[in-house]
């Protein structure tokens, strides 16, 4: 009976010490600052071309070490290298890069780096948005009111 009861509880123990294992590493795996939300969203189409880029992060990032780049279509860069930490922001997790102005249609790419305030852990990734351009903006918006005059396609026929 004690050679039973010796074995569980070395089976336990292991199994504990492996679940406390995959936890902590776990948890050290979430310490990374990565993308919350972005303006543009990722994937967005958007009308004409922002001014500017956001990203918030999921946690607090040092200035020294988060990047904002931004590519144009043809793979060159179109942002104008001034990544800047919103100081107004009192959860530093804002930052925003500038675009030069009236960029053309296309898919653009964001790469980011973040620097974790919390514990100097570095991340990266990338996210696209798409520049449709001034037709999106100059498109007519579907209307919430009805038409006074019915649609000949839409006018029962006589014929029955």
């Amino acid at each position: 009976m004690q050679l039973v009861s010796r074995v569980a509880i070395t089976m336990f123990s292991v199994s504990l010490a492996v679940l406390l294992g995959v936890l902590l590493r776990t948890q050290d795996g979430s310490a990374h600052a990565e993308v919350d939300t972005s303006i543009p969203a990722a994937s967005a189409v958007v009308g004409p071309a922002p001014a500017i880029v956001e990203i918030c992060f999921t946690q607090e990032v040092a200035s020294d070490g988060t990047v904002l780049r931004v590519a144009g279509p043809d793979g060159g860069q179109v942002d104008l290298g001034d990544t800047a930490l919103d100081l107004y922001d009192p959860e530093r997790k804002r930052v925003t890069v500038s675009l030069r102005p009236h960029l053309g249609p296309g898919t653009y790419t964001v790469r980011w780096t973040s620097l974790s305030a919390e514990d100097g852990e570095t991340d990266s990734g990338a996210l696209t948005f798409v520049v449709a351009g001034d037709q999106l903006a100059a498109s007519p918006a579907a209307s919430p009111h009805a038409s006074p005059v019915a649609s000949p396609l839409a006018t029962p026929s006589a014929a029955g």
